[in-house]
């Protein structure tokens, strides 16, 4: 099963924690990876090994 990263930033887009997610395919991790927004992440980047799969804007998502 492919191994994702999630990194939660902050509003100056550091990074404040990461996690692991395991998933079958980009849309099943993306997916995972947006239950990590919360008031204090504006933003999550989704990356498997090297290659950016998405960033995540967290209070978009709210608005929709």
């Amino acid at each position: 099963m492919p191994i994702y990263r999630a990194y939660r930033l902050d509003p100056y887009r550091h990074i404040t924690s990461a996690d692991w997610v395991e998933a079958e395919s980009d849309p099943e991790a993306l997916a995972q990876a947006q239950e990590l927004c919360g008031p204090e992440t504006p933003k999550v980047e989704l990356w498997q090994a090297a290659r950016l799969v998405e960033e995540i804007d967290c209070h978009k998502a709210d608005e929709d």
